[in-house]
């Protein structure tokens, strides 16, 4: 057994009258999980605020790993996670609220080893007040995520790269901010900053303003702090 795990919960993309084979990102971890082999993947499914916080408790129950990462995937909107629409925008699921989830999560990890929380749903990213926040009331060090509404693949991908990387940093590691962005750095390197990623009204969003990094170094007195202009800086996004 690995000594870190990656626990994994998603919420429905599509009805299976819209996508029958019902995508999920599961297959992209389990791809990274058989490469690198040092890390176990615990995952489960959601629909709303009770069954969320059951699939996150239940999956805590079970893992024995010193080293926890939590990523969350599903539709986001505003401040919302996991609604879901079947045909003729008719709601299926409404979801929750993202005080909720992120109370869920503060409540659990001040109990657990959660290191790094990446939330891959639209939008969610932009409340940084929010994530913000819940790094000051939690012994969380890293929250990554998208402020607008992100493609499904591009995302998926860069998530696993993402967790890729963050999940190589060393326990030491994580009292350096200078060693988190490196990670964060590292992982967003293999894309293009002027890509596409983001479709908001009439016009396209590039990957470079579509992302959030906020952190708070695992060490005594830290602060929870934006790192998204540093993240930038390092990886020269920030021209133009």
């Amino acid at each position: 057994m690995g000594e870190a795990a990656l626990l994994v919960l998603e919420g429905p993309w599509w009805t299976p009258a819209h996508k029958p084979k019902r995508p999920s990102v599961l297959p992209f971890l389990e791809g990274l999980e058989k490469y690198k082999g040092n890390f176990n993947i615990y995952y489960s499914s959601f629909y709303e605020k009770q069954s969320f916080r059951k699939a996150l408790e239940d999956d805590l129950a079970h893992t024995r790993e010193q080293r926890l990462f939590l990523y969350i995937a599903a539709h986001g909107g505003s401040r919302m996670v996991g609604a879901l629409e079947g045909e003729g925008g008719k709601t299926i699921s409404s979801g929750m609220r993202l005080t909720t989830l992120l109370r869920g999560i503060r409540r659990v990890a001040r109990t657990t080893n959660i290191e790094g929380v990446l939330l891959g749903s639209c939008t969610i990213g932009a409340n940084r007040t929010d994530l913000l926040a819940t790094l000051k009331t939690s012994p969380i060090a890293w929250i990554f995520g998208y402020a607008c509404e992100i493609d499904w693949i591009p995302s998926t991908l860069i998530d696993v790269s993402i967790l890729e990387h963050a999940m190589a940093l060393k326990k030491e590691d994580l009292r350096s901010r200078t060693k988190i962005i490196g990670a964060f750095s590292s992982a967003l390197s293999r894309f293009s900053g002027d890509y596409p990623i983001c479709r908001e009204e009439n016009r396209s969003v590039p990957l470079k303003y579509a992302i959030s990094l906020l952190c708070k170094p695992q060490k005594p007195h830290a602060s929870p702090e934006d790192l998204t202009r540093q993240l930038l800086e390092t990886l020269n996004w920030d021209k133009g």
